[in-house]
């Protein structure tokens, strides 16, 4: 479930050497941003709960020749969250310049039968974790005047069937960005929403699901994790962002505007 879309190329030059923390970096649409970023020559601190982290972060300073380090912890344990960023900052030459809170879980289920440790888990990783990291690493944004990039979902914006949890994470993240930023003057703020995305979890869907909801985009494809990795990236940077305190960009292929 490929696409031979061109993949657009860009420098944005206040990125390079510059500290950059992503959450859920180890595979899939986490390691995708690690990677632009490194693209950029900034300098990664990737954090998973997966050890796979670790060889990401080797594999990563290997072929882009960037500082990429690793750390292993749950976005859910705030103590650990703190520590981490923490030792980010203290380890970085410029301070922390950019978050971006990737991690994420699906536990989907209609909500009549969802139970109480599904609703709870998804809540937890998905919104608990990016305040969790937002709330110990914002006082070091504000410093070096960077930016928070939070992955939502088209789901927190148009609802799906079977994933109340997740919709109410990912819609609570939208507006946990927006109050963020109200908050956090001096820093960018952004939520991400991608549509459907080529990973390893959306390759193990029924090809008749998948065909339903690729009909349902206005670009009649699957999107590729490097996409999302981009619009990140961009929003990140302070090209085009000088006047713009908070965004919210869908990166859906048109899904939003109904199918």
């Amino acid at each position: 479930m490929t696409t031979d879309t061109p993949r657009p190329t860009a420098v944005f030059p206040d990125l390079e050497g510059k500290t950059v923390l992503v959450t859920g970096a180890s595979r899939g649409i986490g390691r995708a941003i690690a990677e632009e970023f490194a693209r950029q020559k900034s300098h990664l601190m990737l954090v998973d709960i997966n050890e796979q982290v670790q060889q990401t972060a080797a594999e990563i300073a290997s072929t882009f020749g960037t500082k990429a380090e690793a750390r292993l912890a749950s976005v859910t344990d705030s103590e650990r969250v703190k520590e981490v960023v923490e030792e980010t900052v203290e380890t970085a030459e410029n301070g922390l310049y950019v978050l971006v809170n990737n991690a994420g879980i699906t536990r989907d289920r209609l909500a009549m039968r969802m139970s109480d440790e599904d609703w709870n888990a998804v809540i937890s990783t998905n919104l608990t974790g990016a305040h969790n990291f937002c709330k110990v690493a914002i006082r070091h944004l504000r410093k070096s005047k960077g930016a928070v990039v939070n992955i939502s979902s088209i789901s927190g914006v148009v609802g799906n069937v079977g994933q109340a949890n997740y919709c109410a994470a990912k819609g609570g993240l939208i507006s946990y960005t927006k109050a963020l930023a109200a908050e956090s003057p001096g820093v960018r703020c952004t939520a991400i929403c991608p549509g459907f995305i080529n990973t390893d979890m959306t390759a193990r869907l029924p090809s008749d699901i998948s065909k339903y909801v690729i009909a349902r985009t206005k670009v009649k494809r699957v999107g590729e994790a490097w996409e999302i990795a981009q619009a990140v990236v961009r929003s990140a940077s302070e090209y085009g962002n000088t006047y713009v305190p908070c965004a919210v960009v869908l990166v859906a292929g048109g899904m939003e505007l109904g199918g």
